[in-house]
């Protein structure tokens, strides 16, 4: 038995994260190495995200027009120098409003909202 959460972890996280280091890397022109300092994690996951190369199933996840907004305000927080802890503490209000709106559900996580 999974939870919603550790969906949302395997799932929605990396999506999540994806946008923002695309949004850094093509918006503000930042180079991986930077991204990958400022959002704490290697360069090379930096590279599978800006590549499209990191999970067949984040073209499915983007999609969800919550995490497009929320990735494009950290993305501009992170640039602004905000801490990268504090904006990843906020990802939970994100995934409580994704299920509160029926965005999401468990069990390989649903997506009910977006049309394909």
């Amino acid at each position: 038995m999974k939870t919603v959460c550790e969906e949302v972890v395997k799932y929605v996280l990396p999506t999540y994260r994806s946008l923002i280091a695309k949004k850094l890397f093509n918006d503000y022109g930042l180079k991986q190495e930077e991204i990958s300092r400022m959002m704490g994690v290697s360069q090379a996951v930096i590279s599978y995200y800006v590549s499209n190369k990191r999970g067949k199933w984040i073209s499915k996840y983007e999609k969800i027009e919550l995490l497009q907004k929320e990735a494009e305000k950290a993305a501009k927080r992170l640039v602004n120098g905000e801490s990268s802890p504090k904006i990843a503490r906020e990802f939970c209000d994100i995934c409580k409003t994704l299920r509160a709106n029926n965005v999401i559900k468990g069990e390989e996580l649903v997506i009910t909202c977006n049309k394909e």
